[in-house]
């Protein structure tokens, strides 16, 4: 059912980073702080109808625990027109550094939502090998391949049993050393109905193939941050996000329409 009031909103999409000791939030606690937020910068948001009316906003699919980014997205209904660079610069000041915006502009109230839009996310996962197994690095790349070939990963997750279909969540991966202990890998994913990539569970089956024995096919327990043998400790980041039309061609998530404003950059991110 189309929003009768949709004519008299303005729509406006911010990308916010999620950095630091916030990378700890969770999606709920992230939602409340940017509600925080936006209260807190004076603007005119709109309301949800009914029982319980809350305000309207729209979020990108949601981060695991643990899980940095640089490019988080979010849709605010306004029901005035605040001039961008303003609008931008009210979010800005409100912002905790680690929560901060670094984009915003006016886009077509009748887009689709995010979570429709989004069908690619880029990771960046910074592997610290333990001393035990900084040599098996090498090694990733192949177990990672052999893992895509063998159907989806079997996981448990609070009294859950749930499985991870890698072949179809990863479009393309790349693995390179940054150091003696350090490897880095890259991952293109898919998002869709169907699910997306829980990047923990991918290093758990990891985990298991590089230290081997009876432990390779023990099941995995989701803890939302894994504790590994073989990686003293892991480091992963949403880098990007894109739109993938008919085509196969990658967009930009923010494609500013007709609409009386335009794009505004960062170009200095307060600590409050």
């Amino acid at each position: 059912m189309s929003d009768p009031n949709a004519q008299s909103l303005f729509r406006l999409r911010v990308r916010y980073r999620k950095t630091g000791r916030l990378a700890y939030l969770g999606h709920l606690e992230v939602i409340h702080t940017i509600e925080r937020i936006v209260r807190r910068a004076g603007l005119p948001y709109a309301v949800t109808q009914g029982f319980s009316p809350h305000m309207r906003v729209g979020f990108s699919s949601a981060l695991p625990v643990g899980t940095s980014s640089t490019c988080e997205w979010y849709d605010l209904f306004l029901t005035d027109l605040i001039p961008g660079p303003e609008a931008f610069e009210r979010l800005l000041a409100a912002s905790p550094a680690d929560l901060a915006p670094d984009l915003a502009a006016y886009i077509d109230v009748k887009a689709p939502a995010l979570t429709a839009q989004i069908t690619r996310c880029e990771y960046r996962v910074m592997l610290h090998m333990t001393a035990s197994y900084e040599s098996r690095g090498e090694a990733i790349a192949a177990i990672i391949g052999t893992l895509l070939s063998e159907g989806p990963i079997e996981y448990q997750r609070g009294r859950k049993f749930k499985k991870l279909d890698l072949a179809g969540t990863i479009a393309s991966f790349d693995v390179a050393r940054e150091d003696a202990k350090t490897m880095a890998l890259t991952l293109d994913t898919r998002v869709s109905n169907e699910g997306a990539l829980r990047p923990e569970i991918l290093l758990a089956a990891l985990d298991r193939r590089l230290v081997g024995g009876p432990f390779a096919s023990e099941p995995i327990v989701s803890t939302g941050i894994q504790d590994l043998i073989s990686i003293e400790r892991y480091d992963v980041c949403r880098i990007s996000q894109h739109i993938e039309d008919e085509n196969a061609t990658l967009r930009p998530v923010l494609e500013v329409f007709d609409v009386p404003s335009r794009p505004v950059a960062a170009t200095h991110v307060p600590s409050l």
